[in-house]
């Protein structure tokens, strides 16, 4: 006899498969969040109780035979048959069925609370867990469903009868496990976007404060945000102008948007990108220094950048990966920091918590892998690229600035420093301490002398009494004044050796490269002489072909010549001892070896020596006198682009008495601002766009500030002096060098 049977499942299964499918505690409550955002919810609030944990969350909330057929019913497919949220189609996160789970694992009992619109009433299930145990079939524990009245869509999740404790610390990792979902905070308006993702985003509250107010545990604010050291953004509009600013600046003055262009580092108008348009980009800038975040913050925010920092990208509201993910660094920050950690603040993936947001509904700018993971370097993308990776580094380098960046130069030096300050604050302490047994002993005696005149001891000759307890405050603050200034002075000691082993490594490569040069460019020269006669003869009437021969061999003449004055310079730094320079020679070497480069560029190049005059200065480095105008060339090169017209550059050298000896540099470039004239000679000022990614580093390492300051130094060593001043008619910068000149010439 064969018989029909059934299996039936113990109601004992739902508590094992809370247990085993969500073991912690933290991971329950992060799937119940992802359910919220799988309904297209805006914000979520977890609040903690005494005894109850809320969910709350404004997405679109279930129908009746949503619930039953998504929450009541095991095994659900409904999110495998639709793997998108019906709003703002987002890639829905929740696992499979777990959210049941979570709230069983969480409490003994549930309360759930689900609107659809403001129109309809709601609907409220409520479980009471502990009914399901061994022993009774799952179909014979009743669950109860009854109706709300009509309110604002979303879900509540009520579960009560808790079955842990929560802390601070198991709040904050369930943050952080979301941090994934969320994007930080809108960046650009989303009204011009219908239907486009407004973001996600999760606070944390803990009740039990004044009157039951909640009180903040964790959102992105508090834990991360508010303690930002400065604000950085940027945006390209639909014609592909694009601009950036700084606000929020902490170290200094905040700066209105400006044009750039990442291509167009020297054009105060830039042109528009051919590319790309539609951006916007913000992002949050951290030092972690303890010295410049609260101690009571410092560990979280480092932690958390470290683990979530980073540039996110975003495609028309969604979450494009890998970019912002730990160890993908597609804006090449980290590489920067690595070539320029001497020369600029940090500027490393977890000193960023940003955002950027590209609108390309119709993927005519991006557009991504088949696999899904990241874009094709289309145009768009790498002018995308350039312009974030510009930015970044231009706003760091202003921040730098304005904080008067220090940099640690270690070694036994430095530790005697540390030494001498830390016996100067044991004194200002002991002079404090001094003063306050001073006052009270001066207030013990105030209180006896109340009957009769003062009997201490006064300076009748200026009429002032002078206590000892002022006398001890003067002391005290003395000490302190000189902590400050060795403080300060130690800070500027370590930036020079600092930039004293990034020039000596520089000059060392510089110095191979041209030995290097010299040895090869002969051969190289009549190698490619013998390569375009050949051609030639073989091409015989060929104009196109001459004139590219042509141009080709006075590109050569023209290195040939640049490489010369390099060798020149090369050798002159070899040689260690000190002696008087002529300056009158020095203009004409440099002449020689830039008056092709300025004739490529388009300029007159005029130079005013006197006739019979060597002008000889004080014993110097005679490379120093060709730095200082290879740096003023260099300058005058991008000012001179900058502008349309007549380029001209005129140096002019005289001696104005027996003790001086001046040198003019004049370029009829776009100027220097009156604001900037003072600082153009400060350690890191630029107002340069920085370097791409994809840079030389050369490049990377031209317009970082240096080398004016570099100049200023070489002068003032030597006890010259240098200043920006009026420049001559036709001109419109001049920057005039006074050197001493030899003594008993």
């Amino acid at each position: 006899m064969n018989e029909e049977l059934r299996f039936t499942t113990d109601a004992g299964l739902i508590d094992r498969l809370g247990r085993e499918l969500v073991g912690r505690q933290e991971t329950a409550l992060i799937e119940l969040v992802k359910n919220s955002y799988d309904a297209d919810a805006r914000q979520v609030t977890v609040t903690l109780e005494d005894d109850a944990l809320v969910v709350e969350d404004d997405g679109t909330g279930m129908t009746r035979d949503e619930l039953i057929a998504g929450f009541l019913r095991l095994a659900s497919t409904t999110k495998v048959k639709e793997p998108r949220s019906r709003l703002y189609s987002r890639q829905r996160a929740g696992r499979k069925g777990i959210g049941r789970f979570s709230t069983q694992r969480l409490g003994k009992m549930l309360r759930l609370r689900t609107w659809v619109n403001d129109h309809t009433p709601g609907i409220e299930l409520v479980v009471d867990w502990q009914k399901f145990e061994s022993g009774r079939n799952l179909d014979e524990v009743p669950v109860f469903l009854g109706q709300q009245p009509a309110a604002k869509p979303g879900t509540i999740i009520r579960i009560e009868g808790l079955r842990d404790e929560w802390s601070d610390g198991q709040i904050r990792r369930c943050w952080r496990g979301l941090l994934a979902l969320q994007q930080p905070f809108p960046v650009a308006p989303v009204e011009h976007r219908p239907k486009a993702d407004p973001g996600f985003k999760v606070n944390f509250l803990r009740d039990g404060g004044l009157f039951d107010d909640p009180v903040l545990v964790a959102d992105f604010q508090s834990e991360i945000l508010a303690h930002h050291h400065a604000i950085i953004e940027f945006r390209v509009d639909n014609n592909g102008v694009a601009e950036w600013r700084i606000s929020q600046n902490r170290f200094g003055p905040d700066r209105s948007w400006s044009r750039i262009h990442h291509l167009h580092r020297d054009n105060k108008s830039p042109p528009s990108y051919a590319a790309l348009y539609n951006i916007s980009a913000k992002t949050h800038y951290f030092i972690l220094s303890p010295d410049l975040l609260p101690s009571l913050v410092y560990s979280r925010v480092r932690d958390s950048l470290r683990e979530e920092g980073g540039i996110r990208l975003y495609r028309n509201g969604f979450r494009v990966v890998p970019y912002g993910e730990p160890g993908d660094d597609w804006l090449r920050l980290e590489q920067i920091y690595a070539q320029r950690g001497i020369a600029l603040a940090p500027i490393a993936r977890r000193n960023f918590f940003g955002v950027i947001e590209v609108h390309d509904p119709e993927g005519r700018q991006f557009e991504e892998h088949t696999s899904r993971e990241g874009l094709i370097e289309t145009n768009a993308f790498n002018e995308l690229t350039g312009l974030a990776t510009a930015v970044l580094v231009s706003a760091v380098n202003r921040i730098a600035e304005d904080r008067g960046r220090k940099i640690s130069a270690g070694g036994s030096t430095q530790r005697k420093a540390a030494d001498t300050l830390d016996k100067l604050r044991d004194a200002a302490r002991t002079a404090r301490e001094s003063e306050s047994e001073a006052r009270k002993r001066a207030a013990g005696q105030a209180d006896s002398n109340t009957q009769g005149p003062p009997t201490g001891g006064s300076d009748s000759d200026i009429g002032v009494i002078i206590s000892p307890q002022q006398k001890s405050e003067s002391t005290a603050n003395l000490i302190q004044e000189s902590i400050d200034l060795i403080e300060k002075q130690q800070a500027e000691l370590a930036d020079e050796a600092a930039l004293l082993r990034l020039l000596a490594t520089l000059g060392l490569t510089t110095s191979e490269f041209s030995h290097e040069t010299g040895m090869t460019f002969e051969a190289v020269r009549m190698d490619f002489q013998s390569i375009f006669e050949v051609a030639l003869n073989a091409r015989v009437g060929d104009n196109e072909f001459a004139t590219q021969a042509e141009r080709a061999n006075a590109m050569l003449s023209r290195l040939d010549a640049l490489t010369a004055y390099l060798n020149e310079l090369a050798s002159a730094r070899s040689v260690r001892e000190l002696a008087p320079v002529s300056v009158s020679k020095a203009i004409e070497e440099f002449e020689i070896g830039v008056r092709k480069l300025a004739e490529k560029a388009g300029i007159t190049l005029e130079i005013d020596t006197p006739n019979y005059d060597p002008l000889f200065t004080k014993p110097m480095h005679a490379a120093e006198i060709a730095s200082i105008l290879l740096n003023f060339f260099s300058n005058s090169l991008k000012a001179l682009r900058r502008v349309t017209g007549t380029r001209q550059i005129r140096v002019k050298a005289e001696r104005e008495n027996e003790d001086q000896i001046i040198i003019l540099f004049s370029d009829s470039g776009d100027g220097i601002p009156d604001e900037n004239r003072e600082k153009v000679f400060d350690l890191f000022f630029t107002t340069r766009v920085a370097a791409t990614a994809t840079a030389s580093n050369a490049e990377q390492f031209t317009g970082t500030g240096l080398g004016l300051w570099i100049v200023h130094q070489i002068i003032s060593k030597i006890g010259g002096d240098i200043e920006v001043i009026q420049p001559p008619e036709g001109f419109s910068t001049c920057m005039e060098v006074r050197l001493p000149a030899e003594e008993g010439e």
